[in-house]
C-alpha cells in the first residue's frame, strides 16, 4: 500500500504532499524534516530505495528519484513492488517535464 507521496525541493520545501493514512499537520512536517535529512545525506552512487522503518514503522520503505530540483519520493510497504513504485514515479513526472511545460513550473517552484 503507498502511504504517502511527497514533491520538495532541493531545499527541502514541499511542493505537493499527501499521505494516505492521517497524520496530523505537526507529524507531516516532522516526516518531511527528516525525510529530507535522509535525502540529503546519501551520496549520488547509492540505491533510491530507501528502508524507514525509524519513521513509519516496519516493512516501509521510500524510493526517491531526483529531476531538476526536485526530490519525488514515495513511500510504501512491503505489499508493493519497489521497482512499480519507480516506474509509477516516473509515469507521474513525465508530463510535468514536458519541454513546453518545464520552464513554467521550475519559475514557479523558485517563487
Amino acid at each position: 500500500m503507498i502511504r504517502g507521496v511527497i514533491v520538495m525541493n532541493d531545499r527541502g520545501k514541499p511542493r505537493l504532499v499527501k499521505f494516505y493514512e492521517f497524520q496530523p499537520a505537526e507529524k507531516q512536517q516532522e516526516l518531511i524534516r527528516s525525510i529530507y535529512r535522509v535525502l540529503c545525506s546519501r551520496a549520488e552512487n547509492v540505491s533510491n530505495f530507501v528502508k524507514v522503518d525509524s519513521l513509519f514503522g516496519p516493512d516501509v520503505r521510500l524510493v526517491y528519484k531526483t529531476y531538476a530540483t526536485l526530490y519525488f519520493v514515495f513511500i510504501f510497504d512491503s505489499s508493493e513492488n519497489e521497482l512499480a513504485m519507480l516506474d509509477l514515479m516516473q509515469g507521474m513526472s513525465n508530463p510535468l517535464f514536458d519541454m513546453n511545460f518545464y520552464s513554467h513550473f521550475i519559475e514557479l517552484l523558485h517563487n
